[in-house]
């Protein structure tokens, strides 16, 4: 969870990023700090040129390459290529690069017209009642709650009424 304060009127905006490990959390943020810091040049570069995809052939055997690089022969035949064989080597790449040159379908010229935006003029006004709750949300927000203990709180709050 990363907090950014607001510049015109100082409150704290929190923002998730998930991760599997405190390790990578740590990453994450310093890869922020360091960019925040120093700029783009702070980044790494990406090691990889940007003329192999994943799932292409090339990109294939570059692992291949790399996986019997990092590991010894023997785990190489029965880790990388014993599984590879078994899933089809490069059988699936090549599938994938077919599914590609495959022609792409367009919507129907209803579901287009229907998916343009509307004309300012023809645009909804927010209820009052939207406005209240969408306020009590960022009350909740603000407070560092998040919008799960909102409901859990409304839920509360209807069942002691309810009762």
């Amino acid at each position: 969870m990363i907090g950014f304060v607001d510049a015109s009127d100082g409150q704290v905006m929190w923002l998730t990023l998930p991760t599997s490990m405190l390790g990578m959390a740590v990453s994450e943020w310093e890869a922020i700090r360091a960019y925040m810091e120093e700029g783009p040049s702070a980044l790494r570069k990406s090691m990889m040129g940007t003329d192999l995809e994943e799932g292409t052939v090339e990109f294939f055997h570059m692992c291949r390459r790399d996986y019997l690089l990092d590991h010894g022969c023997l785990r190489y035949l029965f880790g990388f290529l014993l599984i590879q064989f078994f899933s089809g080597w490069t059988l699936p790449c090549h599938v994938a690069s077919w599914v590609k040159r495959l022609p792409k379908t367009a919507f129907p010229k209803a579901v287009q017209d229907w998916s343009k935006p509307l004309p300012r003029e023809q645009w909804q006004a927010p209820s009052a009642e939207l406005i209240a709750q969408s306020e009590e949300v960022h009350k909740i927000l603000r407070k560092g709650m998040s919008i799960f203990d909102y409901f859990l709180e409304k839920e509360r709050n209807q069942s002691k009424t309810g009762s």
